[in-house]
This record gives C-alpha cells, structure tokens and sequence, in this order.
C-alpha cells in the first residue's frame, strides 16, 4: 500500500511540473505577442521593471491552470529565484540589451534560494533584438559555464544543446551540484582538472574553498612592490613546484609561463620579466673550496641562493605545501624526504657535478 501512495505521490509531482512548464509556455508566448506590438516599450525596460512585468505576465498566464495567480509572488532582491509560485515553482528572470541569448546569471552559492523552491524555469529576455524576444527554458538546462563578478556566477546561454551544461561537463546535475557541502570546491577542483587535461596554460586564481586557511586578496600587486623576504619565499616556491625553470632543453618561450599563473593565482603577484628573476647576468663560476674557470647559468646561482629556504618549506612541510607539491611537482613525493628528492632531481637533471655542489651549499661568485 505504502509503494502504491508513493508512486501516485510522484506522478503528481510530474503532473505538476508539466502544468507548471506550459504555464510557462503561456508566459513567453504572451510577452513575444506583446513585444511585437510595443517593441519599444520593451527595448527599454530596465530589470527590475521586467521582473514586474514578467510576474503579471504569469499571473495572466494561470487561467485555466492549476495555479492560482494570487500565489505568483515577486520576491526579487529577496531571495532566488525573482519569482515564486504555489511555494515550490519558481522564475529568474534576466535579461540582456544586445541582440543575443547569453548573460551573466546568478550565483552558483544561492546562498539566498526559497528553501521550498525545487522547480526553476529561467525567462530570458532578448532586448536587443528587433522585436525584442523572450524565452523560457528550466533553468539548469542553460547554464553553460562559471565565471566571476564579485562573486562566482553561472553563464546563460538560452540556445544550449542538450548535454552541453556545466553540470554535464562536471558529471554532476543541478540538484547535486546545489546542494553540495561545498560546491565551489567541486567547481575549482573541476577548473583545474579541465586545464590539465587540455594542457592549457592556465590556472583558476579566484576560488578558494570555504575552509581554505589563505584569503585570497582582491587586489593585485606588481613584482617589485614586494618584499625582499616574501620575493625570496615565492622564488623558492617555483623553483620547488616548476623544475621546467631549471630544466635544460626547456623551451624559454614557455618555461616560466606555469610559474607566472601560480604568482598571480596564489601570491595575487604580477611579474611582468619573471624570465630576470632566474637568469639575469649572464653565466657564473662556481666556488667550492677553489675557483671553477667553467661557467655555468644564472639559474644555477638562484637556486644555491634559495637553497636555505627551499629547505625550510621542505623539510616541514605545511599542509598548503604538501597541497601545491601534489598538485605541480607530484614526483617529490617518490621519495621519503621532500628536500633531499628534490636535491636529487635538479642535480641529476641539470647534469654535472650540480647534486654535489647542492648538497654541500657551496658559495658563488659572479663575476
């Protein structure tokens, strides 16, 4: 008996959605029949007029359907979504002024969402177009991408195919997504998979998760505000996470293209000649004991330079450093000491008698 009420439970719950999407159905093709006859009107109606507009329009729109006009609610700039009817079904509105179908929308976080809304249709208005021209579609089923105002936002594209939604992209549904603990570490974490995967040069700098212990400044700075000590720390940074900086046969049009991203995605540093920092001066004889007439890269004077604090962040390592070396430099985790494998690595890539000098900290002279 108990499967029989659930079973009749859902149908109804279907049948309710299906009135809702031709309620829907009205609404946009009443605002199309009027924006014909009064394009104008229309062209140049600001957003939270169309908000007005567009609840009157489904109040209109529920004769003859199960749902009562006096439950067509606007709560905009109240909660999410702008409209709300019979408590459970809900409209956001957006709009743009060009001849298009896509825009920014709302936040991915719907910190502010109707706690019984579970039904969303997204009512897009094309202002720009001659007529003018709206549209109604569920409201996961356009929402393409991420990116960030103030805040990390879902992109609308009313024309998207399906199985082209974010969520498609992150193997997710909406539902899912939404009502993750922590769904803005799902979206980083997917960024940075997707990059990986492409081999782009790129980075996602403006997530951080909620129980992340570093902030993320607002600002950005440029290389030579820094700090002596904080510029030797983010040195040491990349020369740990990036070995394609001292790695011979690198190419030097791209060498310092992974470790220029992680300045700005982490340290929020712009070092427009990053390429100086390594090897500014040409070449360098080496010192140990006695005088080497063999010269060597600049590179090679940077890293014995950093060498005390290259070890200082290996040999007790924080959880933030364990994080960045699994994530850019995972080989250093072959070994059972962060500093010593990563000695062994620039030694025996750069070749020479490199690892030696390493582990002795000889001093250098340029000339």
């Amino acid at each position: 008996m108990e499967s029989k009420i659930i079973a009749i439970r859902r149908e109804d719950i279907s049948l309710a959605n299906e009135a809702f999407a031709e309620l829907m159905a009205k609404t946009e093709s009443s605002m199309n029949q009027q924006s014909v006859l009064h394009p104008q009107y229309f062209k140049g109606m600001k957003a939270d007029k169309l908000e007005v507009e567009t609840c009157d329009f489904v109040r209109t729109a529920c004769e003859g359907t199960p749902f009562n006009p006096e439950n067509v609610i606007l709560v905009s700039g109240h909660t999410f979504p702008d409209i709300v009817a019979e408590k459970y079904y809900g409209v956001e509105v957006k709009s743009t002024k060009a001849n298009h179908w896509t825009s920014t929308g709302s936040s991915i976080v719907e910190s502010t969402r109707s706690e019984l809304v579970e039904n969303i249709y997204m009512l897009f208005g094309k202002l720009g177009g001659n007529p003018p021209e709206f549209r109604c579609r569920p409201y996961q089923d356009v929402l393409y991408d991420i990116a960030v105002t103030h805040s990390p936002r879902y992109l609308i594209n009313m024309e998207l195919q399906d199985g082209e939604t974010i969520f498609d992209k992150m193997n997710t549904t909406y539902d899912e997504f939404r009502t993750t603990d922590n769904n803005i570490a799902k979206v980083r974490d997917y960024y940075k998979e997707r990059a990986k995967k492409a081999k782009r040069q790129e980075m996602p700098w403006w997530i951080s998760s909620e129980d992340d212990e570093k902030p993320v400044n607002f600002t950005l700075r440029l290389w030579n505000s820094v700090n002596a000590d904080e510029r030797k720390v983010l040195i040491s940074y990349c020369l740990i996470l990036f070995p394609e900086i001292w790695m011979p046969g690198a190419s030097v049009r791209t060498k310092y293209n992974q470790a220029s991203l992680w300045l700005c995605s982490f340290a929020q540093v712009v070092f427009p000649n990053i390429r100086d920092a390594f090897t500014a001066g040409g070449k360098v004889a080496l010192e140990n004991g006695r005088r080497l007439s063999t010269r060597y890269p600049q590179v090679y004077k940077t890293i014995i330079e950093h060498l005390p604090y290259i070890k200082q962040i290996l040999e007790k390592p924080s959880r933030e450093t364990m994080e960045l070396v699994t994530e850019f430099n995972p080989s250093l985790l072959n070994g059972k000491n962060l500093y010593q494998t990563w000695v062994k690595m620039c030694g025996a890539t750069i070749g020479g008698p490199m690892e030696r000098w390493l582990k002795e900290q000889p001093r250098l002279d340029c000339e």
